[in-house]
């Protein structure tokens, strides 16, 4: 008998940005599906749902999805019976379902109790008042780095009893190779799903802009960033407006001169609140060792040396070693809220631990193609470019999809986390705001994705007789509002919940 999936319902906050993907990507195309090399047999309708038949053919001859193509299957988690399939062959751009794969893989690879570790170690010959020699960080590519534990690390060398270090802050990001980006639309954007990657990364390399309106008309709006740092300028040309003004602010990240600026224009206005707004940055490894020297100074800790890159010596000292939180909960926010971040942290981790450092994108990659081949998913069935869905070269048939959730779902050793992991629908994660009503509230686990003419949910829901259901919904090539295609898939799901 397979271990249902128990799914967590209370809502864990992330302490910064959730870098969706539901975001739209730059490069505005309309997606076509292609078929793949070899599609299996259809195999007969189950009466029960040939009511999705109806709901799909409907939906084809709407204007707003005239052209679209659309792959579904449906099959039972506790038989293996698969109910209902249409297009279940053809590759797709899956977009954020993409990191069904890269979850599950990582909960496979590395377990569910993986922790990251980020080590300080000094070269100095004692640990004393000075510290005479450098101080080395070396980073494992924890995704879940925030200021808060940042500033644990800095505690960590105070209680030491280190007041002054006299050589140089290392960063040593060895574990991963030095590529930040997967994609040239990645490197071009500022919005904080725009994920650059590096084995020393703070707030998912990304920085909180906060926007107030000023105390008066014509005033600047008040303006900050969190965390406060020097490492990045800010130039606010906002201003505040009448009460019943409309908001034009723009906030816009550039690198300029080596160094990332925060530009704030526009009109705020007056008694709209704060608002809060979170763009990337480049060069994430100088963000986290300007942020950490900055840390470690209002701990009483000085740094008389620079700000370096390098490897630590084999025979460094070890002052501390901060460990993440488990990677079962590192997989919950992956998956929940769509964090493009972790999903690139994760595939390159997985490429290091495999193959040995530097773990590179390409590696990953491999990593999730093998993953997918064991859960089932049929060779062909698969073209995997990154981890987290946005790239359109990405292609997954709805059985492969389906594939690597049945398999997480019937594995006891991760099936529990991974089930946790979906958004419940009504509830939370990027389901919060959808299927809300009494139908379908709770009763479905899924992962969604969205991409300019690409829309997804694929997990699990519960059948009219309390059997789970896997399912994989597919839809490419719509030029229509996505929330009219989340309708259409809905439908199909409250077929599914009562058959």
């Amino acid at each position: 008998m397979r271990p249902r999936a128990v799914v967590t319902l209370t809502l864990a906050a992330l302490v910064a940005a959730a870098a969706v993907a539901a975001a739209s990507d730059a490069q505005v195309a309309a997606a076509v599906a292609e078929p793949a090399p070899v599609a299996e047999e259809g195999v007969p309708v189950a009466p029960e749902y040939e009511a999705i038949d109806w709901v799909v053919e409907s939906g084809l001859r709407q204007p707003h999805l005239r052209g679209a193509s659309v792959g579904i299957i449906v099959r039972s988690l506790d038989t293996g019976e698969t109910v209902y399939e249409r297009n279940a062959d053809d590759l797709m751009i899956p977009a954020s379902n993409m990191k069904v794969v890269t979850g599950g893989a990582a909960l496979s690879v590395l377990g569910p109790d993986y922790c990251f570790e980020t080590t300080l170690s000094t070269d100095a010959p004692s640990v004393a008042h000075v510290l005479d020699g450098n101080l080395y960080v070396v980073g494992s590519g924890d995704p879940s780095m925030v200021s808060e534990e940042m500033w644990k690390l800095a505690e960590s060398v105070r209680v030491l009893g280190v007041a002054r270090i006299t050589g140089d802050l290392v960063l040593d990001a060895s574990w991963f190779d030095s590529t930040s980006t997967t994609s040239e639309t990645v490197a071009n954007g500022d919005r904080a799903y725009h994920a650059r990657t590096g084995a020393l990364s703070l707030n998912f390399n990304s920085i909180a802009v906060h926007t107030t309106p000023g105390p008066e008309n014509g005033d600047p709006a008040v303006v900050s960033l969190a965390p406060a740092t020097s490492f990045v300028a800010l130039r606010n040309e906002s201003t505040t407006g009448g009460s019943r003004s409309s908001s034009t602010l723009s906030v816009r990240r550039t690198f300029e001169n080596g160094r990332n600026v925060i530009t704030v224009g526009g009109r705020v206005p007056a008694g709209s609140g704060t608002r809060v707004h979170y763009r990337s940055l480049d060069d994430g490894l100088g963000y986290f060792g300007a942020v950490f020297r900055e840390f470690l100074d209002e701990a009483g800790v000085m740094v008389e040396g620079d700000v370096v890159t390098g490897v630590a010596p084999d025979d460094a000292l070890t002052l501390a070693v901060h460990e993440s939180k488990p990677l079962s909960l590192i997989v919950r926010d992956l998956n929940k809220y769509s964090n493009n971040f972790v999903a690139e942290q994760l595939l390159k981790a997985m490429a290091a631990e495999v193959n040995g450092p530097p773990g590179t994108a390409a590696g990953g990659a491999r990593v999730l193609k093998e993953h997918a081949r064991a859960a089932g998913a049929a060779e062909g069935s698969f073209r995997i470019e990154d981890g987290s869905g946005f790239s359109r070269k990405n292609r997954l048939t709805p059985r492969a999809i389906a594939s690597v959730i049945e398999s997480a779902l019937s594995d006891f050793a991760v099936s529990y986390e991974f089930g946790a992991s979906l958004s419940v629908s009504g509830t939370d994660g990027t389901l919060s705001d959808r299927m809300g009503y009494a139908e379908l509230r709770q009763a479905v686990r899924a992962k969604t994705g969205l991409l300019d003419g690409v829309t997804a949910i694929s997990g699990i829901v519960e059948n009219g007789s309390g059997g789970e259901m896997v399912f994989s919904i597919v839809v490419n090539g719509y030029e229509c509002e996505a929330w009219r295609v989340h309708d259409f898939e809905h439908s199909i799901l409250s077929v599914i919940s009562r058959s």
